[in-house]
């Protein structure tokens, strides 16, 4: 595996330390690759414990996995020999390179509902796991496994799939829809924003143009844009008429040159129906900019710093 050399930044957000414990599938892929160095970084920066888990489902695959393997079919023991030497070492890397002693555990099962119930068994803060981008045993690790975590879990979950040459967000799009529960992303965005000095896009999405819908979201719009006036984050507002939520958000991320996407999953959006379904497998699946995940009826981030609130 091949890490991104950085310095880690360890100073904390106004005394406010929510992400304690952050959780990282491993695959030993180039896109999990990726996704772990943004672990050790948002670790290092939220001065978190980080955990790795690899979740062993099936012995099929593992020879086209891994290339030390032996041509035979291992066993069971053999196989979980291999694994664990592998994870002792890249514990080990880490440690060494980044002086962060990582957890790490080996699970057998289905992989994404191993990765659920570690995370609900250690009460981790925060996933980040690679996606999509890969063939064969890996794009059914990170593909229908990222989708499936991300619509389950009850934590924020961060997935990306493009390898970053700097790893940084400096411009976050906070895509607000006229559901319920669109604003419930806000407030550890702006925390992640605050972290990263990045500057925030607010984007509203409205699928009408009559005067009173558009009234009454601006009232919902102008108390996000209250938030971010108040963390005393760079922003930028617009509003985009539109019923393709999914392709409105992912072409203003890249017209922008966004580099993290904040959105919520697990409600009913007007826009598109269920939200999870066509917006989140598109942009979870499909986005190249990182994609910072929320269920919405979680209650497990609530920020009172002052200046954070989103009544």
């Amino acid at each position: 595996m091949i890490f991104t050399q950085f310095k880690l930044k360890t100073h904390r957000l106004m005394q406010t330390n929510e992400i304690k414990k952050i959780l990282v599938p491993i695959d030993f892929s180039e896109t999990g690759t990726n996704a772990l160095n943004e672990a050790i970084i948002l670790t290092g920066m939220f001065e978190a414990e980080l955990y790795l888990i690899h979740v062993v489902e099936s012995l099929v695959g593992y020879v086209s996995v891994y290339d030390d393997l032996p041509q035979y079919l291992p066993s069971n023991m053999e196989l979980s020999l291999i694994i664990k030497d592998k994870m002792e070492a890249l514990k080990l890397h880490i440690s060494k390179d980044f002086d962060i002693v990582p957890h790490i555990k080996i699970g057998e099962g289905e992989i994404y509902s191993e990765i659920i119930a570690f995370s609900e068994l250690e009460k981790i803060d925060l996933i980040v796991m690679g996606t999509h981008g890969v063939s064969g045993y890996k794009e059914l690790f990170l593909g229908s496994n990222a989708q499936r975590v991300v619509s389950l879990s009850e934590i924020p979950v961060l997935t990306m799939q493009k390898p970053c040459k700097e790893i940084d967000f400096k411009n976050i799009l906070i895509p607000i829809d006229n559901s319920t529960h669109s604003r419930e992303k806000v407030n550890i965005t702006l925390m992640i924003a605050k972290l990263f000095e990045a500057k925030i896009h607010l984007l509203g999405l409205l699928d009408s143009d009559e005067e009173e819908e558009k009234n009454k979201f601006s009232i919902k719009l102008n108390s996000v844009e209250e938030n971010i006036i108040a963390s005393k984050l760079d922003y930028v507002k617009s509003i985009v008429i539109g019923d393709n939520i999914a392709e409105t958000t992912k072409k203003y991320a890249t017209k922008n040159h966004c580099d993290l996407i904040a959105i919520n999953t697990g409600h009913e959006s007007r826009l598109t129906g269920i939200f999870m379904g066509l917006f989140a497998q598109q942009i979870v699946n499909h986005s190249k900019i990182p994609v910072l995940s929320f269920k919405h009826h979680s209650g497990h981030f609530i920020i009172e710093t002052p200046g954070y609130g989103i009544s």
